[in-house]
């Protein structure tokens, strides 16, 4: 395999030729050998929304060139469209700050941008005003927000109008109900169906409620919360930028020692999808059970 020689605050170390990550990402792979669960795709997405607001909002400070930032954007808009998804080879053990994948996502967009003639540094550049301590956690909420409300809400929401059709179909039907998996005293098939798909309508509403505070960035606090090294008024201008780019309102966290340490909005979202889970194996097992008899069977 051909290597060259990468070079940082620990010295020289070989990476493969035909990847564009660095030192860092390279030393990651070889301290970190546990399990294959590399960080998903949705957390390399989001950084790559994430990377390119704050180059934008850099560039409005006065902290990077409208060409470094354009460049930058360029390479982003690549990550995310999956071009250079063989490029971010890190598993999900590392450390607690997610440091080693934020500068696998610097280290590759530094390099391809080197390529195309615009000198960038990963740390002095792409990862100006940021930390890792508040890029990774404004990613993990990047990712949820985005895959909650582009995946699972609309997939649910044609679930629940299915069941609706099917409620407005037989108004009228009479069947029997079941209790202890014995047929019981009667219902409306579409009573039956309504409570069918409010059991996809009220986890819905709960997952909503988590947008709201997933929707809230810790990115602008920087290492420890005090915004040390961003400019004044950068988050705005990040989650503005996000705005713009994702159609979504990301607004920043008010209180970044908060934000930088806590998973509360992430916890809440991940009870909302349980709750939902759960809801739809109990769908799932009404049918089955009104399949059996003795008498009255759905089958």
């Amino acid at each position: 395999m051909d290597t060259r020689i990468e070079r940082d605050t620990m010295g020289e170390i070989a990476v493969p030729a035909e990847h564009h990550w660095g030192a860092q990402t390279q030393r990651s792979l070889e301290n970190f050998k546990i399990g294959g669960q590399r960080q998903p795709k949705e957390i390399i997405t989001a950084f790559a929304y994430l990377k390119e607001a704050c180059a934008q909002a850099n560039a409005q400070a006065g902290k990077l060139t409208e060409a470094q930032a354009a460049a930058i954007a360029a390479v982003c808009g690549e990550i995310r469209a999956g071009k250079w998804d063989q490029e971010f080879p890190l598993v999900v053990w590392q450390t607690g700050s997610g440091t080693q994948t934020n500068m696998n996502v610097n280290e590759v967009i530094a390099r391809l941008t080197q390529e195309r003639g615009i000198a960038l540094h990963p740390n002095d550049h792409v990862n100006a005003s940021q930390s890792s301590n508040d890029t990774y956690p404004s990613a993990l909420h990047i990712a949820a927000s985005l895959a909650v409300a582009e995946r699972v809400l609309p997939a649910a929401e044609r679930l629940a109008a299915a069941f609706y059709k099917l409620e407005t179909a037989y108004p009228d039907l009479i069947r029997i109900g079941r209790t202890h998996l014995q047929d019981a005293t009667p219902l409306k098939f579409a009573q039956e169906v309504s409570g069918w798909r409010e059991l996809v309508e009220a986890p819905c509403r709960m997952l909503r409620a988590s947008l709201e505070e997933l929707r809230r960035l810790a990115i602008g606090g920087t290492a420890v919360g005090t915004g040390l090294n961003a400019p004044k008024g950068y988050d705005g201008m990040v989650c503005g930028e996000l705005r713009a780019l994702t159609g979504f309102s990301f607004r920043p966290d008010g209180n970044k020692f908060h934000a930088l340490t806590s998973k509360d909005a992430l916890v809440f979202a991940h009870g909302a999808l349980k709750a939902l889970a759960a809801n739809l194996m109990k769908i799932a097992n009404d049918i089955r059970w009104e399949a059996s008899g003795p008498r009255c069977g759905m089958g």
